[in-house]
């Protein structure tokens, strides 16, 4: 090598070692002698606080003070390592102490010279200071720790998978939300769909389903291990590993609750909740569908209740709920169709939507399924019409009209025989319930038709006070038979019910045509003279005449009659009675020629008149 070239490479190391100095970087050369470990340090030393003849002479001679108390013998160790087993260089770092005391992490990189023996020579290494990568380091640990915590305890469901569907990570509550084992491998997502959801997919994997629709919110339905459906709200987030996309991330909320509240709501807009039948705002949303359709051939069969007052006056609602109940069941087991839709539009309004053809047969399966509920003490009987959509250019509100009109037409028709048949019901109820009171209407007829002819009553009266008496405790058949059949007296409540007996019976009455005219005195036959009667307090000539003669009968029959509860006493005993509340309870007229019809009619009794 000439003398130029050899200047140029001595300024060329110079260039280099400055640099060095300038740098983070610090040179050594250590020997295997204790003489001096520490045979060359770079100046850059100093950016550590110390000069390279601390290394030499100094405090520092021993390398090992430079080292970390607390690393110091894993380095010892790994270094003694590394030279026994003839390693050409070792890497390490630990942590060193700086001329202030402060404590800063270095990189070790070290040759080991050897002899041709392969005995080890010297050592020689640089270091580098670190400490700023390694606090880097140390929050990227800390941070991603504490990312993997809040994924994994995260309240919401978190999970990532990939374009064949195979989970590659998920939280506790996805794992507790399927049912499943945390980080179990090899599971795919698809697997957990609901038969609704993959029907929603239309054949796609649902990858490609979310993929689709990342910028917007995806709604899903889980099966968890044991088969119970789960509602799901997502948001997905594409992953990308080098600049491709590798995975989504899915991240929800379990809105099973949210859903289920939803559809309760849903359900309850559309149905009737006592019948479970639609309601009618679905019926009149179902038939604005059909005209917008132009279907032809919609049957409409409108159907009304016959007496579901007159059940729910002597039954009470409970009874005439369970009514409207079964008449429901009947019209879900005939018309079965999908495309059939039942609705209940109002109390006792039923309305049916079909396109089946024979309907004429239909009603008759309807009509004869109720006559069979005998469940119930009374007939159960609904009037139906019904109209069919022959042409496009016809309205359904018209078919509608049609149907409504010639039901009620049957009902005018039905309503009357089936509101007697059920009077008739009921008096045969009361008549099991209590064959006692049952006694009490037939003898009190046989006295008013006596009384009837004494006072010679028109025909007319005479029809009226027969009828009112046949059917004044028809009222009794909603009491309590517990409160029928009771020895003692009853209490203010038990009296309180049986006083309830008149106005359910005028109810009763009102509601059957050819009963309504003795609605009035059977609701006021419980009236006193003076007022202190129920249930209206009416007095004197404000109570209805024939009431009037039913309160003077009927006490007299209840007094010489055999009763659980007391023992009959004769006429004339009776008689007397009555007499205590003349103008008081009973109207004086009446109750006077009462007195005297009962004495002749004792005075001629064996006489044969």
């Amino acid at each position: 090598m000439t003398d130029s070239e050899t200047q140029s490479l001595s300024i060329d190391l110079k260039e280099a070692y400055d640099i060095i100095n300038q740098s983070n970087l610090v040179i050594f050369k250590w020997t295997l002698s204790e003489e001096i470990p520490t045979d060359f340090v770079s100046d850059s030393i100093s950016i550590f606080g110390y000069e390279p003849k601390d290394f030499y002479t100094g405090e520092l001679k021993d390398y090992w003070e430079f080292v970390y108390a607390e690393d110091r013998e894993r380095v010892k160790s790994e270094l003694y390592h590394a030279r026994m087993h003839g390693k050409s260089n070792y890497h390490n770092q630990y942590r060193v102490i700086c001329k202030t005391g402060e404590i800063r992490w270095v990189e070790e990189w070290v040759l080991h010279e050897r002899s041709n023996n392969g005995n080890l020579i010297n050592e020689k290494g640089i270091i580098r200071d670190i400490t700023e990568s390694v606090i880097v380091s140390e929050k990227l640990k800390e941070s991603e720790a504490r990312y993997k915590e809040l994924f994994e305890n995260a309240s919401a469901l978190i999970f990532t998978f990939d374009s064949k569907g195979i989970l590659t990570t998920y939280n506790h509550s996805f794992a507790d939300m399927l049912s499943l084992p945390y980080n179990r491998k090899g599971m795919v997502i698809d697997d957990y769909l609901s038969l609704d959801t993959k029907t929603q997919l239309k054949g796609k994997r649902f990858f490609e389903y979310c993929l689709a629709q990342i910028d917007s919110r995806v709604e899903v339905k889980f099966v968890d291990s044991k088969g119970t459906e789960i509602y799901v709200e997502l948001n997905n987030r594409i992953i990308y590993h080098h600049g491709k996309l590798s995975e989504l991330q899915s991240v929800g909320n379990d809105v099973s609750d949210k859903k289920m509240a939803e559809e309760k709501i849903r359900y309850l807009t559309e149905h009737d909740p006592l019948t479970g039948l639609n309601n009618r705002l679905f019926f009149d949303e179902k038939l604005s569908e059909l005209e917008k359709n132009d279907e032809k051939n919609v049957c409409i069969i409108m159907g009304d209740v016959n007496g579901l007052k007159m059940v729910n006056d002597a039954f009470g609602h409970k009874t005439g709920d369970q009514m409207l109940a079964a008449i429901a069941k009947v019209l879900k087991e005939i018309f079965t169709s999908p495309t059939d839709t039942i609705s209940r539009l109002s109390g006792d309004e039923f309305a049916i939507i079909t396109h089946a053809h024979d309907i004429s047969k239909l009603i008759d399966e309807i009509q004869a399924a109720c006559q069979k509920l005998t469940q119930f003490p009374f007939v159960v009987d609904i009037s139906l019409g019904y109209a069919v959509r022959k042409k496009v250019t016809q309205s359904l509100d018209s078919v509608f009209r049609e149907a409504d009109h010639l039901m009620y037409r049957n009902k005018l028709r039905r309503s009357k025989r089936i509101k007697l048949g059920m009077i008739d019901s009921l008096k045969n109820q009361l008549e099991v319930k209590s064959v006692e009171t049952s006694r009490h209407s037939q003898r009190m007829g046989k006295i008013a038709q006596g009384f009837g002819n004494f006072i010679k009553l028109n025909d007319a009266l005479m029809e009226e006070l027969l009828l009112a008496v046949s059917v004044h405790d028809i009222g009794m058949v909603s009491v309590d038979k517990k409160i029928i059949d009771k020895k003692g007296n009853l209490s203010m409540a038990e009296y309180k019910e049986v006083m309830k007996h008149s106005e359910i019976g005028y109810h009763l009455l009102i509601a059957t045509p050819s009963l309504a005219g003795v609605g009035e005195d059977v609701l006021s036959h419980h009236e006193n003279y003076d007022g202190s009667g129920y249930p209206q307090g009416l007095k004197a000539l404000e109570i209805p005449y024939i009431s009037r003669i039913i309160a003077v009968i009927d006490s007299f029959e209840t007094l010489t009659g055999n009763k659980s509860y007391r023992t009959a006493i004769n006429s004339e005993e009776a008689l007397v009675e009555l007499m205590h509340y003349r103008g008081i309870k009973y109207d004086p007229v009446i109750l006077d020629d009462f007195v005297a019809y009962i004495r002749y009619a004792e005075k001629n009794k064996g006489n044969g008149n």
